[in-house]
């Protein structure tokens, strides 16, 4: 068991690439939850606050409506190809939209073109997520098979890293500008520094390997998908339902948390972002140590004990933040993301065979988040703005996830094509 903790040297340069490069396509990507709140009004100008912060989140949601047919794409590319091309391609795409969210001009300065062109860069950013992360969680299976919980653990650390990233951006650009200049020009230092590191990220991810398993496919169907939806579609939705809990508290617990504290519970931009680091570094501890836990324990058994922590902790959170307890209010939802980012992407790679399995992860992965985590901060913010309580929401849309999470937790058991899960 010993031998299951330790990476060798490959096997610690390819989880390296893989988490720096996963890092930085992910702050790219979750940039634009952070920042919304200080650009929303520039790209939909509204008298409502509120509805200007919805508006901007439909542009999010369809970046997570492009992810499912992004991950179509790449994934065809990814099974009949490779998971290497698909992870040099992705990474190009995404530093290129994020560099264009950071210099396009405002409604004020082009009109229509301006929220057009952010929806357009957005799209393109979730078309390169919907191959990317995918690519990643499968290079990762299959390049160690053997020790996916350390490998896992480290690449997913490295994954999330982009959001603490991000949240540290955040942190240094509210103690270096006040609220008006991070609205005037402020909100865009962190799109180009995100498309500039990509493409250092895209000259690392160049030394990567094909993985063994990909060249070891002789039979290899010629539209995966058409395959996929014959002949492992209770793989797919049982991965679909349980991405809910991983898609949910990550956007739920992180990206939309600061908007939620800010302009709906009326807590100062200074204090969260003292609290959304703090919070972000226990987030990353946590996917570590899940990683070491799941060379011991079946993904299977992590996921159930999971979601019996999330129905007890949860409501607490929001109680806790209620009484003025924010602080460890966030860190108890970072804390519960952490196993969900960690332990759902090892467990969708066990329900396909490899022929199909950057199909079957990218469909799983990519549906499941665009149904319950992107359409989260809509959901949750067209509610209160209706007048629904601004705590009890969020901890009714997480009861529904928490039930559809445990269909899919029973059916993944069933149906899953790999043993060692």
């Amino acid at each position: 068991m010993q031998q299951q903790l330790n990476l060798n040297r490959e096997e610690k340069k390819i989880v390296g690439l893989a988490a720096l490069g996963g890092m930085l396509e992910f702050y790219d990507f979750i940039i634009y939850g952070i920042f919304s709140v200080y650009f929303a009004s520039q790209f939909f100008p509204s008298g409502n606050q509120i509805i200007s912060i919805i508006e901007s989140y439909v542009v999010f949601v369809l970046g997570y409506i492009a992810r499912p047919i992004g991950g179509v794409i790449f994934s065809h590319v990814g099974d009949e190809h490779g998971r290497k091309k698909v992870l040099i391609i992705t990474i190009v795409l995404m530093g290129a939209s994020s560099l264009g969210i950071g210099l396009l001009p405002t409604y004020a300065s082009i009109g229509y073109a301006a929220p057009i062109g952010l929806l357009v860069l957005r799209l393109l950013q979730g078309l390169a997520l919907g191959g990317e992360l995918p690519s990643t969680y499968v290079y990762i299976s299959e390049s160690m098979p053997q020790k996916r919980g350390s490998g896992f653990g480290i690449t997913m650390t490295g994954v999330n890293a982009g959001l603490l990233l991000g949240m540290a951006i955040n942190q240094l650009l509210n103690f270096s500008f006040n609220a008006e200049q991070l609205t005037a020009y402020g909100w865009r230092i962190p799109f180009i520094f995100g498309g500039a590191l990509c493409l250092i990220s895209y000259k690392i991810r160049k030394t990567l390997q094909e993985t063994a398993a990909f060249n070891k496919i002789h039979d290899k169907p010629e539209f995966p998908l058409a395959y996929l939806f014959k002949h492992n579609l209770p793989q797919m939705i049982a991965g679909i339902a349980t991405t809910g809990i991983m898609s949910s508290l990550v956007v739920i617990a992180i990206i939309f948390m600061p908007t939620y504290l800010h302009k709906m519970l009326h807590i100062d931009n200074r204090l969260i972002s003292q609290i959304m680091p703090i919070a972000m570094i226990l987030n990353v501890i946590t996917i570590y140590i899940t990683g070491r836990i799941a060379n011991h324990v079946t993904p299977f058994i992590i996921l159930r004990n999971l979601i019996i922590a999330s129905a007890i902790l949860i409501p607490i959170s929001y109680c806790l933040i209620d009484a003025g307890q924010i602080a460890v209010g966030v860190i108890i939802l970072a804390i519960l993301e952490g196993v969900a980012a960690m332990i759902i992407p090892y467990l969708i790679t066990c329900l396909f065979p490899a022929k199909i399995r950057l199909t079957g992860v990218a469909m799983s992965y990519n549906i499941g988040f665009t149904i319950f985590g992107g359409m989260a901060p809509i959901i949750i913010s067209s509610s209160i703005q209706s007048g629904h309580g601004v705590y009890q929401t969020p901890l009714i849309f997480m009861a529904v996830i928490l039930l559809i999470c445990s269909f899919g937790l029973y059916y993944a058991k069933r149906h899953s094509c790999d043993p060692i899960a």
